[in-house]
């Protein structure tokens, strides 16, 4: 199993493209009737500052939008969060120990601590894959960064900008598709990604192929180490694509131009949101920037 973070889950993908892909993160949906195209941009939950190296078509096209679709409406979420903790426990009163043998659980539990210190008790009641998130949360050296995720950044420039923001998905729908991996296979990320020692290393070189927009080189870093369950790959990604891409299509045929922000995972291969798209009849087409944004021309967006 390829050890994971949840950088990777939003991210990763069981095998390679048989050709090399367009280097993009920002595609334009036009076709089956719509007077004007949208946009699926694809994003990377990091605060890491090289995730916010638009391209130049990027924060234009996202102007052009009277709505902003992301996977989640984050301040929505924000408000509802305490009342489903339940979601994120472990059921039964059971205890993250108890999901390991005593010498792997010595392993997760000085994980766990060196990362958390004396918080490191609260998690012992919650589900591994969200024990694994809040390790891994962000994406970039501690003091560096943005104070806001890429996606929650983009959201909330398009409440600034006067746009209607929206989530393609709901809360419980996303927690759903976590428990639909079984906890065992969530037991054993966790487990993996302590053993690895590699996760930093390896999510820089992940970000790294983010800013160059280059698709096919976060596979190979991803491919390093092996496949996903099978399980995590319906749940993550093959029936919640399907589910968006609905949305998606539905959105877009309300006549209103719509930026949508998903994971940069849920855009390539035959299950992924391009093709979907161009299987319901529209065009799906690569939108190339001529230079990267200067930072002080991004903040004037802001």
């Amino acid at each position: 199993m390829r050890r994971l973070s949840l950088l990777t889950l939003l991210l990763s993908t069981c095998g390679l493209f048989a050709q090399p892909t367009p280097k993009s993160l920002l595609w334009r949906v036009s076709g089956k009737g719509a007077e004007s195209p949208s946009y699926l941009y694809g994003t990377i939950h990091s605060r890491d500052e090289r995730a916010f190296q638009f391209g130049d078509s990027v924060l234009p096209a996202m102007a052009r939008c009277s709505i902003v679709a992301g996977e989640l409406d984050l301040e929505a979420t924000r408000a509802s969060m305490a009342g489903l903790l339940g979601f994120m426990m472990l059921p039964n009163d059971q205890r993250l120990e108890d999901l390991y043998r005593k010498k792997d659980w010595k392993l997760v539990d000085a994980a766990l601590k060196e990362r958390f210190g004396p918080m490191a008790n609260m998690l012992f009641r919650m589900k591994p894959f969200y024990v694994m998130a809040l390790m891994t949360e962000g994406g970039s050296t501690e003091g560096e960064g943005r104070q806001r995720m890429l996606d929650d950044d983009l959201m909330e420039r398009g409440r600034t900008n006067g746009q209607r923001v929206i989530g393609l998905e709901t809360v419980q729908e996303q927690f759903k598709a976590m428990d639909a991996i079984p906890l065992k296979d969530q037991a054993n990320m966790l487990l993996q990604h302590v053993k690895g020692g590699e996760g930093a290393a390896q999510l820089d070189r992940m970000l790294e192929a983010y800013a160059q927009q280059d698709l096919d080189a976060l596979f190979v870093v991803m491919g390093e180490k092996g496949g996903i369950p099978e399980a995590m790959e319906k749940a993550l990604f093959t029936d919640r694509n399907l589910r968006m891409v609905h949305r998606l299509d539905s959105l877009i045929q309300r006549g209103e131009q719509v930026f949508f922000l998903v994971g940069a995972g849920h855009l390539p291969r035959t299950n992924g949101l391009v093709h979907l798209l161009r299987s319901r009849g529209y065009t799906v087409e690569p939108v190339f920037s001529v230079a990267t944004r200067r930072e002080e021309e991004v903040e004037q967006d802001r």
